[in-house]
């Protein structure tokens, strides 16, 4: 088990130059796909760590003529599923006494913010990672040129050329619309994007009609990461959207743009993200005082709700620059 001491690399350093009672900040990524009001909220009936969503199919439309004093075939009702279960997540930290004590720094609080940090960008990429690994091939295009996108596209035929523009944002756009995927409730799609993706788009001199941000008329409900709105699309640039790393043609990398409606997804806790706090000699491991820990537990679960129709359409592109 780790524990920081005052051994550990880069401590002793820390406490003989008398450092600045500042921790540097580090460059952190966007917590985007687990950011409220992204997916449906979902609430565990007590007892079980399982949730189920049931789907009532639409009928299909009548355009047979009635016969004259006939009673029409009665339709029924088709009636199918989806479910998810919870997993449970956590971590923590270490701190000795005496790192503790010779430290400038208050460990305790810098272990806790970071471990809150953590725990926040772990459900993140759990949360990304189920949507790539669950998501139906009929609402997957790759950018197999400068300008074709092709449906269930393999990483490896995305082209070097082919790099998000706003030909394919509107194609995707369209594609949405045609699948009757409904817009949120401010009238737009939101689209999850790489910062490779992010020069290529705002560097299309197509795209005449890209409004940045900051020039929104109303700017007060920004989500987190977004950077501008083009095509009746909100979007928002995170380094943790999802890349494949030298798959597509020529080893470029295939980085993914996933265009959302309302309701695509559904994360649900069957046990509140929870945080902790032992003091040292809490426990019967520190016998002697030795050691405080900080760290936390989660139980929650993720689901991309396709059983009545893919709510969202992923484009895989390669970048011009790739980072």
């Amino acid at each position: 088990m780790a524990t920081t001491t005052t051994s550990t690399t880069n401590f002793s350093d820390l406490v003989t130059q008398l450092v600045a009672a500042r921790a540097e900040e580090e460059l952190r990524a966007r917590a985007v796909h687990a950011m409220p009001g992204m997916y449906v909220p979902a609430r565990f009936v007590k007892g079980t760590n399982t949730l189920r969503y049931a789907r009532y199919a639409d009928l299909a439309v009548s355009t047979t003529v009635l016969t004259e004093g006939t009673a029409p075939t009665d339709d029924a009702l088709t009636i199918s599923s989806e479910f998810f279960t919870a997993a449970q997540y956590g971590a923590t930290v270490a701190v000795s006494d005496l790192a503790n004590l010779d430290s400038p720094h208050d460990l305790i609080s810098i272990a806790a913010e970071r471990v809150a940090y953590k725990a926040v960008r772990s459900m993140d990429h759990l949360v990304r990672d189920e949507i790539f690994s669950s998501a139906l091939t009929s609402a997957v295009f790759g950018a197999t040129g400068a300008t074709t996108l092709t449906a269930n596209t393999a990483n490896s035929a995305v082209a070097a050329a082919g790099v998000l523009s706003g030909s394919f944002v509107k194609q995707m756009v369209a594609r949405l619309k045609g699948a009757n995927v409904p817009q949120f409730a401010d009238g737009t799609y939101r689209c999850i994007i790489h910062p490779a993706q992010e020069y290529d788009l705002i560097s299309d001199t197509a795209v005449n009609g890209w409004i940045e941000s900051r020039k929104y008329v109303d700017n007060t409900g920004l989500l987190t990461g977004e950077i501008g709105m083009f095509a009746g699309v909100r979007f928002i640039v995170s380094s943790d959207a999802k890349v494949y790393a030298t798959a597509g043609a020529s080893s470029g990398n295939v980085y993914n743009a996933l265009f959302l409606g309302p309701d695509a997804y559904t994360i649900g806790d069957s046990q509140t993200l929870q945080s902790y706090f032992v003091a040292p000699g809490g426990d019967h491991s520190d016998p002697l005082a030795q050691k405080a820990l900080v760290g936390y537990k989660m139980r929650f679960g993720t689901l991309l709700l396709d059983e009545a129709g893919a709510r969202y359409r992923i484009l895989k592109t390669q970048a011009t620059v790739s980072v």
